[in-house]
């Protein structure tokens, strides 16, 4: 089969100490998710928490080329909750992620009966994909108090146990 025949197969393939590489995408996960550039020794300092006792860390391969990492980690229990899940900007909004959390769920689904994740309220893309994927169910409500108010902008208000909360991100 000739490279452009090749069906696009997507696998997750675990992190073996490519650190070159994972520090890499460390790095334009923090910049696509926070607008920030890390460090050298912050990036190093997530690669060893991702790597920890209790942590599982895969790369995301599409064919053979890494296109992101996935991120899984336990909470006390089994290793159930997605912590954090990264396609890089190039790859993005072709389904790769999706097809990740199917792989992360079917790992998960050999000994728990639930897996978690936690998603910032302004990252609307990313609410919108674990919707889609049957992520329906609340589990925990995180508030946060901003001491600066006016350093943000809401981009919307949600309801819930018939209360406003407002949405923010920082002005950047």
């Amino acid at each position: 089969m000739t490279d452009s025949k090749q069906k696009e197969i997507l696998r997750l393939q675990e992190y073996a100490g490519e650190e070159p590489q994972m520090l890499e995408t460390i790095k334009q996960f923090w910049i696509a998710h926070n607008d920030y550039t890390q460090t050298e020794e912050e990036s190093r300092e997530d690669l060893r928490a991702w790597t920890a006792a209790g942590h599982r860390l895969y790369w995301i391969i599409l064919v053979e080329t890494a296109i992101g990492f996935l991120h899984m980690g336990s909470r006390g229990a089994e290793i159930d909750w997605i912590e954090n899940l990264f396609i890089l900007p190039e790859y993005q909004g072709r389904g790769y992620g999706s097809e990740a959390l199917t792989l992360a769920e079917e790992i998960v689904k050999e000994y728990s009966e639930s897996i978690y994740l936690e998603v910032a309220a302004r990252n609307l893309d990313a609410l919108r994909l674990y919707r889609r994927r049957g992520y329906d169910c609340l589990n925990t409500v995180t508030v946060r108090k901003d001491f600066h108010p006016e350093d943000f902008e809401t981009i919307s208000e949600e309801t819930l146990l018939g209360k406003t909360f407002a949405v923010r991100r920082y002005r950047k």
